[in-house]
């Protein structure tokens, strides 16, 4: 289809050539037996002794003049063409010799044996034309057995033009040209030409109609071949043949925004392309959209020769002089990470080697009608797509490129944004648009359910379960969920109902779902609600993004609009609370244990606003719970407990009106100023107390950090020496800087091994004084805004 769409308006050749292995024929000989291939002198010659001299037509008369043709004929019926591949060897070449020749789809071409052929040296064919020796012959197939031979050039020529063709000496030669065109064989200069000349009938294989002519037709022929055969299978390793494939992609070749994606505003080779495919699946019985794709390419690629070393792009750190490296590591000289480098911008000059791996997904397409579009997310099979113009051949929007890393990289990925043509036959439409997460297909849903069509709306529904995947979250999907939603409802199947919701993300979820959440759990159950909200959370340890921390902010909102709408949007709102906790306090965990003060204090602050919002949503019993594990988790926590109260004084309506929240607010409220007070009491350290807590747990259990954390524990020493190889100087550094520790670690490189330096610096006090000024400000803000409740 790709090279129909590229040479439309050149409907085929006159001549047409193709190479093909010899083990595909098996060729037997009365007289002769099986000829090996290539046909060496000795056969050729007993080919010759069971031959004729070829005899030629002129007009109605059947000739015999070796000044015209001079070579030896054996006949068909003394010939028995087999092999375990012929049959798919010569169908395959018949149907390249059909769309080289430009014959319509709509013909289906036989060959039939005419005469095996052998040319001595000095024998020869003057030009001349085939005469036609059936009605529905078209023209002539010669296959020339691979031979060691000089000489002997098959030339066709027609309308002023001649192609020369030379027969392979290993492989089969297939050449095949219209009867009408005159033809020559040169005088074979040294060994022998051995051909089998085979007679091209034309067949039509289904009726002939008004647009039965021209590429259009030949498309429509295409895609109905498309759909009705199984799909191919990029990596098939002996796996059984597929279905057949639901729709085609075809690649445009310019790029296209949303609003410029229209029928009507194609550019350049894209408007004739695309107004062909439409006209074809006019005729094929299919439907045609435009869509938008985003195409990703990974390639095997290696830098021009003067910009990459032998082991690749990624350089070493430049001042790296440790011996013990041998060039080999990606760390700098006190085992600092970050001297790995990556280059960037332009990587047109790369030399592109194999293509590794390629990811098509469509994101959005207009509808059948031609109005509008909609937003949508379908990766794109191997087997569905074609292209006219490779994604190599275009510039990228965006490469990179990763270096060789020792048992990956040398790899370039390239990404493209290009326009398609999707079709898909129109009793498979429903199917081709649902996949993609299509909101047009659940309104043809809904327009069942609304016209009492129960029984074919629960049909289709469940017809979706083996592809209706993850469809978003957020904003974008809102739409989509709110029209499976309202389906879910109407279909009263709650198995089917939870397939048709678990694809979402819960940040999908806005106050406007609110009534339809509702009436679901009333009609399906809490059980039902129960499992189904879990779906939208994910799964546990699930990374969450912006997203969710604006979602959050909305939850409160939501759950008490579920509480008031009829139904029962009590068995979801309190899911939904239980499930952004469960989300939230594993965030929350997580930064516990991050030792670096900085950066933990930093996390532990963004989870601030979306605790409160939690909080704000939960019903008593979970605000409790939520309450009561704040409390057990280490001191730390305030670091998160006192944005979350700072985010609820902003809302004194919701934090200080007796709801299960007010008093769970309180109540942290209340550990905090304990915590605060305690801390604030403790002993200012000492000028001369240089202790620190330990590094952590060691999970290698190596024998260096006894030693490292008895340094940090001494009151008095400040300044610790240690010789070490380099492998052991890393855990060290690793250690401390995990811990966070005010502890610089330099190496000085002498002897052998180097030496490790870890000195405690003045952060040990500064630190500590900053933290305790801190506290005591939070302290005094506490007791001003949250009063502690009198007993």
């Amino acid at each position: 289809m790709a090279e129909l769409l590229d040479q439309e308006e050149q409907r085929g050749d006159f001549s047409t050539r193709f190479e093909l292995s010899a083990h595909a024929l098996r060729i037997q000989v009365d007289g002769v037996g099986e000829l090996p291939l290539p046909v060496r002198a000795p056969v050729a010659k007993k080919l010759i002794a069971q031959a004729r001299q070829a005899r030629f037509g002129r007009g109605e008369q059947t000739l015999s003049d070796t000044r015209v043709r001079d070579t030896w004929e054996i006949t068909p019926d003394r010939v028995t063409l087999g092999g375990p591949d012929w049959d798919r060897t010569l169908s395959g070449v018949l149907d390249g010799v059909r769309h080289a020749l430009g014959l319509p789809p709509t013909t289906a071409l036989r060959a039939e044996p005419h005469a095996l052929l052998v040319y001595g040296k000095g024998q020869f064919f003057l030009p001349h034309q085939d005469s036609e020796k059936d009605d529905s012959m078209v023209g002539t197939l010669v296959v020339s057995l691979p031979s060691h031979h000089s000489g002997g050039e098959l030339v066709v020529e027609h309308a002023g033009r001649s192609v020369t063709h030379r027969a392979s000496r290993e492989q089969l030669t297939f050449v095949a040209f219209y009867a009408d065109c005159r033809h020559e064989v040169r005088p074979v200069t040294a060994g022998y030409r051995v051909t089998l000349t085979m007679n091209l009938l034309a067949e039509r294989v289904r009726p002939a109609d008004g647009n039965d002519g021209g590429p259009v037709a030949d498309l429509a022929h295409r895609l109905t071949e498309h759909f009705a055969q199984p799909a191919e299978q990029r990596y098939g390793y002996g796996r059984p043949e597929t279905t057949p494939p639901n729709r085609l992609v075809y690649l445009l070749d310019h790029e296209y925004s949303r609003r410029g994606l229209d029928w009507d505003r194609l550019k350049g080779a894209d408007a004739t392309r695309a107004a062909r495919l439409r006209q074809a699946a006019g005729q094929a019985g299919c439907e045609a959209v435009l869509a938008l794709a985003e195409v990703k390419e990974t390639w095997d690629a290696v830098p021009p020769y003067d910009r990459y070393d032998y082991y690749g792009e990624t350089e070493h750190f430049d001042e790296c002089e440790d011996d013990e490296c041998e060039g080999e590591c990606r760390l700098d000289p006190d085992g600092e990470p970050g001297a790995e480098r990556r280059r960037t911008g332009d990587f047109s000059d790369y030399e592109l080697g194999d293509l590794i791996d390629d990811e098509i997904t469509l994101g959005w397409w207009t509808r059948p009608d031609g109005t509008g579009g909609e937003q949508i997310s379908l990766p794109v099979p191997y087997a569905e797509v074609c292209a006219t113009t490779e994604n190599k051949d275009l510039t990228p929007y965006q490469s990179e490129y990763e270096g060789y890393m020792g048992n990956y990289g040398n790899t370039l990925d390239r990404w493209y944004r290009r326009a398609a043509v999707v079709l898909w036959p129109r009793q498979r439409s429903f199917a081709a648009r649902a996949e993609a997460g299509s909101e047009q297909a659940l309104r043809e849903l809904q327009g069942h359910l609304d016209a009492g069509e129960l029984h074919r709306a629960r049909t289709l529904a469940q017809s979706l379960a083996p592809f209706w995947k993850h469809h978003g979250s957020g904003e974008a999907a809102a739409p989509l969920f709110a029209a499976a939603l309202r389906v879910a409802v109407g279909l009263r199947d709650a198995d089917t109902a939870a397939m048709l919701l678990a694809p979402f993300g819960v940040e999908t979820l806005a106050e406007e779902h609110a009534p339809d959440l509702a009436a679901a759990a009333a009609q399906y159950g809490w059980r039902w609600a129960r499992n189904t909200v879990s779906t939208w959370f994910g799964p546990v340890g699930a990374r969450t993004g912006a997203d969710r921390t604006a979602w959050l902010a909305s939850l409160p909102g939501l759950c008490a609009a579920l509480r008031t709408s009829d139904g029962d949007g009590d068995a979801v709102a309190a899911p939904l609370a239980e499930g952004a906790w469960q989300a939230t306090r594993q965030q929350l965990t997580g930064w516990l244990d991050v030792g670096r003060e900085a950066e933990r204090r930093a996390g532990m602050e963004r989870l601030g606003a979306p605790l409160a919002h939690v909080l704000q949503a939960a019903d008593g019993g979970t605000a409790d719970t939520i309450a009561t594990a704040l409390r057990g988790l280490p001191d730390t926590v305030l670091e998160c407990l006192l944005p979350v109260l700072r985010t609820a004084a902003r809302r004194p309506a919701t934090a200080r009106n007796g709801t299960h929240a007010a008093r769970a607010f309180q109540a942290l409220a209340d550990h905090c100023e304990t915590v605060l007070t305690t801390s604030v009491a403790r002993p200012v350290r000492a000028a001369d107390d240089w202790s620190l807590a330990p590094a952590g747990a060691c999970r290698s259990g190596c024998d260096l950090c006894p030693d490292l954390d008895a340094f940090l524990n001494s009151r008095t020493r400040r300044v610790m020496e240690w010789p070490l190889a380099q492998a052991r100087r890393r855990h060290v550094h690793s250690r401390i800087d995990l811990a966070g520790l005010p502890v610089s670690h330099t190496t000085r490189r002498q002897g052998r091994p180097y030496t490790l330096v870890l000195t405690k610096t003045d952060a040990v006090f500064t630190r500590e004084q900053a933290t305790r000024d801190r506290a005591e400000a939070d302290l005094v803000w506490l007791r001003k805004n949250w009063p502690r409740t009198p007993r």
